[in-house]
């Protein structure tokens, strides 16, 4: 299943835009047998995920997450 980088980010453009949003960035693309695995970037988050190209299958998973702070300043 090689294939050409660009073939792999329409590929995954699709599905990872549908799950996560229209800001959602494929910052690598691994080949992996039948798989692709890499990062994206999403608004707030980094993301891991695994698409499997025969089923068409996304998982993500958040690495890094961005949140608001809660704790109020001591002045």
């Amino acid at each position: 299943m090689l294939r050409s980088v660009d073939s792999l980010r329409t590929e995954l453009s699709g599905p990872l835009t549908s799950r996560m949003g229209p800001k959602a960035k494929i910052l690598t693309a691994e080949v992996h047998g039948d798989e692709v695995r890499g990062l994206a970037l999403c608004p707030g988050k980094v993301i891991r995920y695994v698409f499997a190209a025969q089923t068409q299958r996304l998982h993500t998973q958040a690495l890094l997450s961005l949140t608001t702070s809660t704790s109020k300043p001591a002045a």
